[in-house]
Parts: structure tokens; C-alpha cells; sequence
């Protein structure tokens, strides 16, 4: 038993690490997608839904028996995505006639503000995350599909209030906000089916 200890945090430790470089690569892919200018690309790496995904499947592939673990998970997923995707920005914007290093630490200095709020949704989305997993909950599911479901209402709000209408940014894109709303409801019966399941199982 003892033997298996060893080998069993060696795998753990080499299944995190796999996790945390998947949200790296998740940051780099969404500086990508969103681009340097306006327009669709720009929405879409502007859809915040997926970014509190991103701890949720983090903290629901904890594999701990305390919430701590999977709000912790949630975290430096988040945190871990940021500076992937900051650091991807260096590259992706057109910052002036500056050195890289410039641009790198322009665009890295903008990752402690979201990592301010990250503080908080990392941990409540990895824990959400990790309830669901643990408990099967089904008000769980229903939370994070909730995120994709109600976000193009939020944004059309903001737009509203910031005096730019329906066209900042997401709602602009009827495409784009029916399939966020669509992926959302994916994620709920998908997530339901698999509680249910698990609990089957039980």
C-alpha cells in the first residue's frame, strides 16, 4: 500500500500539470481567436462563458474528497489561462514600435486586474465544478449553463447602458449569441444525463 503512494501523487501531479498546461494552451487559442480588431473574432474571444467553464471542468476533474481542492483547481486554472492568453497577446497585438519584452510586459500587466477577479470566480466555478461531480448536482449543471444562457442578455444590457445597443459586441451576432444559449442548454442536458448516471451507478 505504502508503495502505491508514491507512484499514485507522481500521476497527480503529472495529471495537474497536464490540466494547468491545457488552460495555457486555452489562453493562448482565445488571444488568437480574438485577434487584433472589431468584428466576430473579436466577439467571440470576448464571450466570458468559457472562461468560467474553464474552472468548472477544472474543479470537477479534481480528484479530492474536499471543496478546497477543487476552488484552489479553479483558480489556477483561471489564473493559469490569463497569463497564457496575455502572454499570446504580446505577440497578437499591434502595440507600437516597441521590443517584445515591451509588449510583453504591457500586455502581462493587465493580468493581475482579471486575476483580481479571478479570485472569485475561479474558486466558485471550481467548486461549483467540483459539487457536481461529488454530488451529481443537477443545480450545478444548471448553474454554469445559466452562464452561457443569460451572457448575450448581460452584454445587451452593458450595451445598452455604455450607449452601444445591440451591437457590443456578442449580441450583434445573432449566430453567435443563439449558439452560446444553444451550448449552454448542450451543457446542462449532457452534464444532467451524466449526474444522473453516476447516480445509477452509486
Amino acid at each position: 500500500m505504502e508503495q502505491n503512494q508514491p507512484a499514485g501523487r507522481l500521476a497527480a501531479a503529472r495529471r495537474f500539470a497536464v490540466i494547468i498546461a491545457s488552460c495555457i494552451a486555452f489562453g493562448m487559442l482565445m488571444a488568437w481567436i480574438k485577434g487584433n480588431g472589431a468584428g466576430l473574432s473579436d466577439a467571440v474571444g470576448n464571450i466570458s462563458a468559457l472562461w468560467l467553464l474553464l474552472p468548472f471542468l477544472t474543479g470537477a476533474a479534481a480528484r479530492s474528497r474536499h471543496v478546497l481542492i477543487g476552488a484552489l483547481s479553479g483558480l489556477l486554472a483561471t489564473v493559469a489561462a490569463l497569463a497564457g492568453f496575455y502572454f499570446a497577446e504580446s505577440f497578437v497585438l499591434d502595440l507600437g514600435q516597441h521590443s517584445w519584452l515591451t509588449d510583453l510586459s504591457l500586455t502581462m500587466g493587465t493580468v493581475v486586474y482579471y486575476a483580481e477577479r479571478g479570485l472569485v470566480t475561479g474558486p466558485v466555478f471550481g467548486a461549483l465544478g467540483f459539487w457536481w461531480r461529488q454530488h451529481r448536482s443537477v443545480t450545478a449543471a444548471a448553474a454554469i449553463a445559466a452562464v452561457f444562457v443569460l451572457e448575450p442578455l448581460a452584454w445587451w444590457a452593458y450595451g445598452l447602458q455604455t450607449g452601444g445597443g445591440t451591437a457590443y459586441p456578442v449580441p450583434g451576432y445573432p449566430v453567435l449569441w443563439l449558439g452560446e444559449i444553444a451550448i449552454g442548454i448542450a451543457c446542462f442536458v449532457v452534464l444532467r444525463r451524466a449526474a444522473r448516471r453516476g447516480a445509477g451507478l452509486a
